[in-house]
Order: structure tokens, then C-alpha cells, then sequence
């Protein structure tokens, strides 16, 4: 039996640094999130896409996703995994582009 989406996206998203009390800096904790289901087909011609600021950007691959709410912003670090726990890692980057399409959604990576 074929899936529509047979894999899962995830982003990573980190807090921003802190100063303590004796002056030294932090880092940031990051944590993952599991967005939406998935479909990731890795592109190896070295595509480009147009972002939003109108320059052209090459995508390692990109991420149909189904229609829903989810907005991904650009720049927002992401990665595919093959299992539901984020283990089995696919690919992993910066979203470039984010399209809400009639059928589905597409994220560019």
C-alpha cells in the first residue's frame, strides 16, 4: 500500500541566550516539534527557487505537505525523519520558501 505522506516533518526551535547573574551567557534550549505529516523528494539537479526577497536560492529538496493551517516561516530550521520519534533523519535545513497551495502545501528546503 502507497502513502500520500510517509514521512514526518519536525522543527527545531531554539530559546534565546541568557545572561546569568555572574555575567557569562547560556545558550539557548532547543526543542522539536512535530509539525504535520509529510512527503520529501530530495531534488539533485541543483533547482532554484524565488523567495520572498525576489533572489533565487538552490532547494536540497522539497516537502509536500497536506492543506491545514500549518504556515512555516522562512528561515525556520526544519528537518524529515522516517519515524514518528525523529530518528531516522532524512534531510535537515532552513525552510527557503513555504507555498499554501489549493491541494496541499509546499515547503522548499
Amino acid at each position: 500500500m502507497v502513502k500520500q505522506y510517509p514521512h514526518y516533518l519536525f522543527a527545531v526551535k531554539t530559546s534565546e541566550s541568557k545572561q546569568g547573574e555572574d555575567g557569562y551567557w547560556s545558550d539557548g534550549e532547543s526543542t522539536i516539534e512535530l509539525l504535520s505529516m509529510c512527503r520529501e523528494e530530495t531534488d539533485g539537479r541543483g533547482a532554484e527557487v524565488q523567495t520572498a526577497d525576489g533572489t533565487y536560492r538552490k532547494y536540497s529538496s522539497l516537502i509536500q505537505i497536506p492543506k491545514g493551517a500549518l504556515v512555516i516561516a522562512p528561515g525556520t530550521n526544519v528537518f524529515v525523519a522516517e519515524d514518528e520519534a525523529g530518528e531516522v533523519v532524512r534531510i535537515k535545513g532552513v525552510a527557503l520558501k513555504f507555498d499554501k497551495g489549493q491541494l496541499h502545501s509546499r515547503l522548499w528546503v
